[in-house]
């Protein structure tokens, strides 16, 4: 009963099959049967259906629903434009024949658009000038023409945009249009190549007033046209046709007789116009493919996909094997916590220990710092304390009281600059950053030299500066002058002439820049060398705290400290400063 059973379900099956391959399913594109050519087409049809002895089935389909037709594997066979065929490539359309007629003798070159205008259209010299014109196709002639109207657009580099949105689809014959073109109640007509002279061997159609936009004229095509030439009506056919069946359909249409109008099936051999132009449109068998979307970046990535997928699958079979590893290890952990916290209480222990080694290497190195920079102040509160216990040994009763008190102010004065400096190294080891401000370096200048000359009467200093406003903390730029000039002196000192140090300014590129030299024994390329990469000191006994602190000012004013070897051979150091807004950028 079983086996019966199977007998009879693959004879049904195999009957099917023998049923459906005898029924061969042709396809036409609704708008291809508008011109004389539907006369060859019927007659084909009628060919095949006595040549092939089969049972032919034909259906008429607009543009879309064929389209879906052959998606859906609904159609063997189908007829339509050329453009529509090569659109259809993906789904391995191949072409049979291709319409050839007595006005277009060419098969690669049998299919063109047709722009009528009003000959007295003023401003209508070329397709570009449609813009912003009423422009009328009918879209039962095909939506091809507009897309050849375009692709003239865009083979020639102008603006094509407005075809596919301005254009106006009416629903009318070749004369009704014409008739309207000629009353001005529009300003030109689309219609495909020939379409014309065909209406004219039916109807009475007056064209003596019209003009073609943008005519050419090639011998293979006897019509009148304005666009380029592209292979005609295809007939074509799907992968669901057998090879034997290919050679016969191929054999019955090339072998076909022509009818009127001398229209007979030939064979393209160049679609790479067509292919072309439907690329620029964006509107080929593969512009889908080209668009970012989840779809096509699945299919294109798939195996990213895929990877991913198996690592999340490896994530969760090594989190099923690691959660078991750890369940098997937390007693291990557990008994070994105790050993752990024993060894966190010997590291706190050494981090304190540490931590009281690196504060008394910082107490050290601010001890040094504040030594340094007290120096100065501290030197000049001396002197003149000296010099008012002098005067007032010296006066008796006949003491100098504005004298005095000037000493006394100039005291106070060093004091206040002293608590400054203070304040300053307590910044310093905070890294605390002070706003700049708007500073007079001339007046800053002449107080840092008149301090230092106080404590050193031996020093010359040559000044070559003009006034200048800047950005910058006061005290910082007076302890970078004071510091320049004191490691200068000191590096003079003990020369056959007198120390004398030198120190100018002016203004370059917005900034202003102050270099500061002296006297001193010239210096070797070994030793300048030292100085810029360590920025110590060059006296023996130097603990280069004086350059550093120097160098750390000046970057906090955005600056750079320059070593350079002085025109005397000595050292030369130079920064910038920000000159305020307003001050000229140029000259000294």
């Amino acid at each position: 009963m079983i086996r019966m059973f199977l007998i009879l379900l693959i004879a049904l099956c195999f009957g099917g099959k023998v049923w459906c391959a005898q029924t061969l399913r042709i396809g036409i594109q609704e708008t291809i049967l508008q011109g004389q050519e539907k006369e060859l087409i019927y007659e084909t049809i009628s060919s095949l259906k006595l040549k092939l002895n089969r049972n032919i089935e034909v259906c008429e389909f607009s543009s879309k629903d064929l389209q879906r037709a052959i998606q859906n594997n609904e159609v063997d066979l189908f007829i339509s434009s050329t453009p529509f065929f090569i659109a259809e490539a993906k789904s391995g359309a191949r072409d049979i024949a291709t319409l050839v007629s007595d006005r277009a003798f060419d098969p690669n070159q049998g299919l063109s658009a047709l722009v009528l205008v009003k000959e007295e259209a003023n401003g209508l010299n070329s397709l570009a000038d449609l813009k912003d014109k009423t422009v009328v196709f009918n879209p039962r002639y095909g939506q091809e023409t507009v897309y050849l109207v375009k692709g003239e657009l865009e083979q020639s580099g102008k603006d094509s945009s407005f075809i596919l949105n301005k254009l106006t689809a009416r629903d009318e014959s070749v004369k009704e249009l014409l008739d309207d073109l000629s009353q001005e109640k529009l300003d030109a007509v689309v219609l495909p190549s020939c379409l014309l002279e065909e209406e004219a061997e039916k109807n009475e159609i007056n064209t003596l007033n019209l003009r073609v936009l943008n005519e050419k004229n090639h011998p293979n095509l006897l019509c009148l046209h304005s666009t380029s030439l592209y292979p005609s009506t295809t007939f074509a056919m799907l992968p669901s046709v057998q090879a034997e069946l290919s050679r016969k359909l191929r054999l019955i249409l090339l072998g076909q007789e022509a009818i009127k109008g001398g229209m007979y099936w030939g064979t393209s051999s160049d679609y790479d116009s067509v292919d072309r132009l439907l690329r620029s449109l964006d509107m080929d068998a593969y512009a889908s493919d080209r668009k970012w979307t989840l779809k096509n970046v699945v299919n294109k990535y798939w195996y990213i996909f895929v990877g991913f997928l198996l690592l999340i699958l490896g994530l969760m079979a090594h989190s099923v094997r690691t959660e078991a590893l750890v369940k098997k290890r937390t007693a291990q952990l557990q008994a070994s916590l105790k050993q752990r916290e024993k060894l966190q209480v010997q590291a706190a222990k050494s981090e304190e220990a540490l931590g009281k080694l690196q504060r008394l290497g910082t107490v050290s190195q601010i001890s040094s710092l504040f030594a340094h920079e007290l120096r100065q102040p501290l030197n000049a509160i001396r002197c003149y304390a000296y010099s008012l216990l002098k005067q007032t040994m010296k006066a008796g009763s006949n003491l100098d009281k504005e004298k005095f008190a000037s000493g006394l102010e100039e005291i106070n004065e060093q004091a206040q600059r002293a608590d400054e400096i203070i304040q300053k190294v307590r910044d310093y080891v905070k890294d605390k950053s002070r706003d700049l401000t708007q500073v007079d370096l001339d007046q800053i200048l002449r107080k840092t030299i008149e301090s230092f000359s106080l404590g050193h009467p031996d020093c010359e200093i040559q000044v070559q500066t003009i006034p200048a406003k800047v950005l910058g903390d006061p005290l910082e730029i007076e302890l970078i002058i004071s510091n320049l000039i004191k490691n200068a002196y000191e590096a003079s000192v003990g020369k056959k002439t007198e120390p004398q140090v030198y120190l100018k300014g002016e203004r370059k590129s917005g900034n202003f820049q102050i270099e500061v030299w002296d006297n001193g024994p010239q210096l070797s390329e070994e030793q300048l060398s030292e100085i810029s990469n360590s920025s110590g000191s060059t006296k023996a006994d130097g603990l280069g705290l004086g350059l550093s602190i120097v160098k750390t000012f000046v970057e906090r004013h955005g600056g750079t400290l320059i070593y350079s070897r002085s025109p005397l051979g000595g050292l030369l150091v130079s920064f910038n400063l920000r000159l305020v807004n307003g001050e000229k950028g140029n000259g000294s």
